[in-house]
Parts: C-alpha cells; structure tokens; sequence
C-alpha cells in the first residue's frame, strides 16, 4: 500500500508539471495542470487494467526452467 501512495504522489507531481509546462509554453488554460495531474493520479492509485498492482489472491506461476548441462571441456 505504501507504494501505492507514493507512486499516485509522484505521478500527481509529474501531471502537475507536465500540465503547467505545457499551459506556459503552448498557451492552454490555466486549469488544465491541475485536471491532468488528478487525471494520472487517479489511474495510478486504481489501475484500471490491473498492470500496475496485482489484485489479492492472484498469483504469479512461473515455469520452471530448464536446466541446461555446463559446457565440458574437452581433452584429447
């Protein structure tokens, strides 16, 4: 959960700033920095497709792998 919360911090803070870089230099209305940064905090802290934070109960299997024999050296 704690890096949940500073993930949706962090990327509150780059939509903040993403939104007042580009309200400055391409003339957008001001508000539009802060509806961008709740817009990216948002997805980060609910994940819509599940990509970021794995729900509960899931877990992840992994295939064995397989197990290769060492290079031999060769002696004559």
């Amino acid at each position: 959960m704690n890096k949940r919360i500073l993930a949706t911090f962090l990327w509150f803070n780059v939509g903040w700033t993403a939104g007042a870089m580009s309200t400055f230099f391409l003339g957008l209305p001001s508000g539009l920095d802060v509806v961008l940064a709740v817009i990216l905090g948002v997805v980060v802290w609910f994940d819509p497709l599940h990509v970021l934070w794995a729900t509960r109960g899931t877990r992840v299997i992994h295939r064995p792998e397989e197990r290769v024999a060492p290079p031999t050296l060769a002696t004559e």
